[in-house]
């Protein structure tokens, strides 16, 4: 018996610059999509909801598809994953340019279905970037606590790239810089530029950097390999003790995320009325929150559990939104330069949060897949993984078609500089709603997950 190798920080710092990258580009979508295509292109709400709902829908049905073809690459040069990383990153620079510079002069239909092609293309590619990529994650580590650590440096370096397209907002989307939305919408081409060079800049590093841990986990019997379809891995995960109410709980909270994010300009923009100097500041308090909120929980984790780092985190959530209620009722009634410190101070909150329900739970799934290898002797470490981001994405495709389709029930005009005071306050009550029920449920699901540290008091060794 052998202790298992501990990840060197340099390795962990070369594999999270990976999420940055890929993150930037991300974010802009999260952070801009559903605003350029109601309030540039002119694309009504609802068809902008089922268009980023069957493009989420088509990303999270191939994951599955690239996580089985990732474990059974066999390539003596670049082994399981690095092959889709490569191709992956540079490919989803390209269509992301493509996508934000659709003219918005096109007819409606023209530019509907020239954005759901686009949008299909671009999952593609980030499917064939992240499964893999989230993978690598899961080989590297190869104890309980290296698990907890290396997650959280991919999700400082994700967040981390909120700041992106919000700085870049302040640069390229200022009120005075361009006369007509025709002339705005080249702000958000050269948004798409600065993010897909990022893009292929990360994903290099982290190609060049984790290269030599390309054969990590490739010690699996073939003939094995073989007798297993995609289908059998798939109830073979679900059937693992816990994986499925830890795929759910994952799947409902990152929820809350998805209200945060996409409805987030709309209301600091429309509801709070921030300038795009001021959004920027709002969303670095986020990205903060979560930064410094990873070493607190890794601590918690080490010293309690993951579990109950995890559920204190949902709570924290829930805490930020009273607040935030609080924020919205009076906003009208304080000093206007006291609302933008409150905004922050709620964000920082929910930042702090957030950051541990992307990080702790993918984790804790990287202990139950660690456990069920160490039963068969199989890698199903991608395909795994694969399904835990399908049914977060089949969620999220489903939150994102609830948004556009809230968006035009509470009569939100894309088209108008200024909204009314009822769709204002209805734009605030949606994101309190919507991450009350996510964090709500999550922790009704996330209760019944039993597993804890003593389960892993092993897991320091391996054969």
């Amino acid at each position: 018996m052998v202790m298992a190798a501990k990840i060197p920080t340099k390795t962990k710092i070369l594999y999270g610059v990976g999420a940055f990258g890929y993150g930037s580009t991300g974010q802009a979508f999260s952070a801009f999509l559903m605003f350029f295509g109601t309030g540039i292109l002119g694309i009504p709400g609802t068809l902008m909801g089922v268009a980023i709902a069957i493009s989420t829908i088509w990303d999270g049905g191939t994951d599955p598809i690239v996580g089985y073809m990732s474990d059974r690459m066999k390539s003596r040069r670049f082994g399981k994953r690095h092959l889709f990383i490569l191709v992956g990153c540079v490919a989803v620079a390209i269509v992301n340019i493509m996508i934000w510079s659709i003219s918005p002069d096109l007819p409606l239909g023209a530019k509907f279905a020239l954005l759901l092609f686009l949008l299909l293309v671009i999952e593609t590619f980030n499917t064939t970037f992240s499964t893999p990529y989230q993978a690598l994650g899961l080989d590297l580590a190869q104890n309980y606590e290296d698990r907890t650590a290396i997650q959280a440096f991919k999700t400082v370096f994700s967040f981390s790239s909120l700041l992106v397209p919000s700085l870049l907002m302040a640069v390229f989307l200022s009120p005075d810089r361009y006369a007509n939305v025709g002339e705005s919408s080249r702000g958000y081409i050269h948004i798409a530029m600065v993010t897909s060079a990022l893009c292929i800049i990360c994903g290099l590093t982290v190609f060049f950097g984790t290269y030599k841990h390309r054969h990590i986990n490739t010690r699996q019997e073939e003939t094995e390999e073989k007798k297993t379809s995609i289908f059998n891995d798939f109830f073979g995960v679900i059937r693992q003790k816990n994986v499925g109410r830890l795929i759910l709980g994952y799947a409902i909270s990152l929820s809350a995320g998805a209200f945060i994010t996409s409805l987030g300009l709309h209301i600091f923009t429309f509801t709070f009325m921030f300038t795009t100097y001021q959004i920027p500041i709002i969303m670095m308090c986020m990205v903060i929150g979560i930064v410094f909120g990873q070493p607190m929980w890794f601590y918690i984790a080490r010293r309690t559990d993951k579990i109950k780092a995890l559920l204190a985190a949902l709570c924290l959530v829930l805490v930020g939104m009273v607040v935030f209620s609080l924020v919205l009722a009076t906003r009208n009634t304080v000093r206007a330069e006291a609302v933008l410190p409150l905004v922050a101070m709620t964000i920082f909150i929910c930042g702090l949060g957030t950051g541990c329900m992307y990080s702790i739970p993918m984790s804790m799934f990287a202990d139950c897949i660690d456990i069920e290898r160490r039963k068969t002797g199989n890698d199903k470490t991608a395909t795994s993984a694969a399904f835990l981001t399908f049914c977060m994405k089949i969620s999220n495709a489903f939150i994102m078609f609830v948004i556009g389709l809230s968006l035009d029930i509470i009569g939100f005009d894309g088209g108008r500089a200024t909204q009314s005071m009822n769709v204002q306050n209805w734009l605030g009550m949606l994101l309190i709603i919507g991450v009350t029920i996510a964090c709500v449920s999550a922790f009704i699901v996330y209760s019944g997950y039993t597993y804890r540290k003593k389960d892993f008091q092993s897991d320091n060794e391996v054969d």
